[in-house]
């Protein structure tokens, strides 16, 4: 335990965990006061929003984040020529698709509000071009920009609450993310160049060619991870309208905190993994195990809760006016189970440079995710559209298994078996201290507690 508490592996763990609930916290503070604040109507419009610059943000490269991470915890001395190298491809392609938004949004929206919501929220490409956060997961410093994730979750609550005080205030609820992130970001650079004394070295076309070349298959998968993620919402505006979006966003945006802690786990991992399989391949694949195990410990747990405590999380965040959000997240719980298991096996496939499989099991997603949406959505409303993504998860998880298989080994139905009792224990126990009439704070430790006997084993595997 001594070693383990001086561990750089521990060290960064607890840093990114403990910043993660912190952030999610405010997340859900900030979130459910700007859905109450802004109504149904304003809320899913900001979503709209995003979603469309979500798709612009497809020319920015994403692949190249992931790319350079690797490649930064494979040689190390090679990180002020990535940082030039990713920064500045990103952010001429950043203005690329700005330019592109421009174009939709005169071109193609004939109303007045959508195109205004849409080249606000695209703003935020500019942001996400300039992030320097990958470096330093990369070196392994994930603990930096956690504290720096907390420092911005702070400024953006404080700024929420002070600033966006009525539906009016719809455009300054969805600009206010991008100057506080444009200054954490100097932050970073500022961080990498005078304290981690990184030397940058400036590319040749060659090598810039070569890293597009590279991160090609990982960045057409997150081309597609962008598309799947988005296409229900806009299928649902086109079809039901921005009220209902709003609707459906609210147990959308639930889904999308509960899902987060996979890419935390792969912040913290992902570069160890990464090493290890250029090194020491059993080693890797040992701990891949491990990793993919920790996730099903994880989604079974949280899945639980959002099966049986729906009503009162929707009522708890957002309020009556949105109640109608409460099957859509009962539905999505099921999302959850295949999402950890999804994000935990694939996550050991690019570690060991499997990115083209990568590739085949989005693409199977983004089939599900926009033929479901086009399917379901006219015939079920928005109902459909959580099924929908219901099954993305599940279509790519079918797909990845025998790739895993191959790399990796073992599938460990036995780490799925004990902690979906678990969460049966979970989902009993919730369902029965409601019925005895007691209340969301008490239910919730005390149904947490069922779940201990089940995967304490696993969770003792894992500390040793």
């Amino acid at each position: 335990m001594d070693r383990l508490r001086r561990s750089s592996l521990f060290l960064n763990l607890f840093s990114v965990a403990g910043a993660a609930v912190l952030n999610r916290l405010i997340g859900l503070v900030t979130l459910g006061y700007a859905a109450r604040v802004l109504g149904p109507e304003n809320y899913g419009l900001v979503g709209y929003g995003l979603s469309v610059a979500a798709y612009a943000g497809i020319l920015v490269s994403p692949g190249l984040l992931t790319w350079g991470t690797r490649e930064v915890a494979r040689d190390r001395a090679q990180a002020g020529k990535m940082v030039l190298l990713v920064t500045l491809t990103r952010l001429v392609l950043a203005f690329v698709a700005y330019a592109a938004l421009v174009v939709l949004a005169f071109g193609f929206l004939a109303e007045r509000s959508q195109r205004a919501i849409v080249l606000v929220c695209g703003l935020i490409l500019f942001h996400t071009a300039l992030s320097a956060d990958w470096v330093l997961n990369g070196l392994e410093l994930m603990r930096v920009p956690a504290l720096l994730s907390v420092i911005n979750a702070v400024v953006y609550a404080v700024a929420l609450l002070t600033l966006v005080r009525s539906p009016e205030n719809v455009y300054i609820y969805a600009l206010i993310r991008v100057p506080i992130g444009l200054i954490l970001s100097g932050i970073v650079y500022g961080l990498l160049f005078k304290r981690v004394r990184v030397q940058l070295a400036w590319p040749g076309f060659r090598e810039a060619r070569q890293a597009l070349l590279a991160s090609l298959p990982l960045g057409l998968t997150m081309a597609l991870v962008v598309i799947l993620h988005y296409a229900n919402n806009l299928i649902v505006q086109a079809y039901l309208g921005m009220a209902v979006l709003g609707i459906f966003l609210a147990a959308y945006s639930l889904l999308e905190l509960a899902t987060q802690l996979p890419g935390i786990l792969a912040t913290v991992f992902l570069p160890r993994l990464a090493r290890c399989a250029a090194e020491a391949t059993l080693q890797a694949r040992q701990e891949a195990l491990l990793f993919a195990r920790v996730h099903m410990v994880a989604a079974f747990f949280v899945a639980a809760f959002f099966l049986a405590e729906a009503p009162a999380l929707i009522g708890i965040v957002y309020g009556v006016k949105y109640a109608a959000a409460v099957p859509y997240l009962r539905l999505m719980a099921f999302a959850i189970v295949f999402n950890y298991a999804i994000c935990g096996y694939t996550n050991c496939l690019i570690s060991f440079s499997k990115d083209r499989v990568m590739l085949g099991v989005v693409t199977a997603c983004t089939i599900v995710s926009v033929g479901g949406g086009f399917l379901l959505v006219p015939r079920m409303g928005a109902l459909g559209a959580a099924l929908v993504i219901t099954c993305i998860d599940l279509a790519g998880w079918l797909v990845s298994l025998p790739h895993y298989r191959r790399a990796i080994g073992s599938l460990q139905f036995r780490a799925w078996l004990l902690p979906a009792l678990g969460g049966a224990a979970i989902v009993c126990a919730s369902l029965l201290f409601r019925h005895i009439g007691w209340p969301a704070w008490a239910r919730l430790p005390l149904s947490a507690l069922a779940y201990a006997p089940f995967v304490l084993q696993d969770i003792r595997g894992a500390l040793k």
